[in-house]
């Protein structure tokens, strides 16, 4: 798996969506299974509860996931099929974590920031940058993170 990350700050409409949807393009022409996640830093679990004046419209995947309209971007783009994981907040990740903590899987450590809640950031990326998105049922090449 290798792993392109589109960044440029929480600054909306700058175009990193349309630049990471361009580059699944280009990937995908070349012959290669292209799979994409947004990083979305909010502590809302899913976009279905942002504010439209604040952060435009939700795009429902058809796992019934309610995400940012950068995955409808990639989805179209791309001709690929994301899922509710392709889309990761904070608030899933710190969800996930105090989760994992009130099961015991932290064998009692002191849940902090560093490594927990990152750990389960590249966890969460590792995991999902391998489900097929494709219809072949194939593992993807490249993730593109936004």
């Amino acid at each position: 798996m290798k792993y392109i990350v589109v960044s440029g700050g929480v600054i909306s409409g700058i175009g990193k969506g349309v630049i990471a949807s361009s580059v699944g393009f280009i990937l995908k022409s070349c012959g290669l299974r292209v799979t994409s996640i947004k990083i979305d830093p909010y502590l809302n679990i899913d976009a279905g509860t942002f504010s439209p004046y604040e952060h435009g419209e939700v795009f429902v995947l058809n796992d019934g996931g309610e995400v940012d309209l950068d995955l409808g971007n990639y989805e179209r783009f791309i001709n690929i099929t994301l899922h509710r994981d392709n889309n990761i907040t904070t608030g899933k990740v710190y969800q996930n974590v105090i989760e994992k903590e009130r099961r015991g899987d932290y064998l009692g450590k002191t849940v902090q920031v560093v490594p927990h809640l990152t750990n389960e950031i590249q966890e969460w990326i590792e995991r999902v940058s391998k489900i097929s998105v494709d219809e072949d049922g194939e593992e993807p090449d490249f993730c593109v993170i936004e």
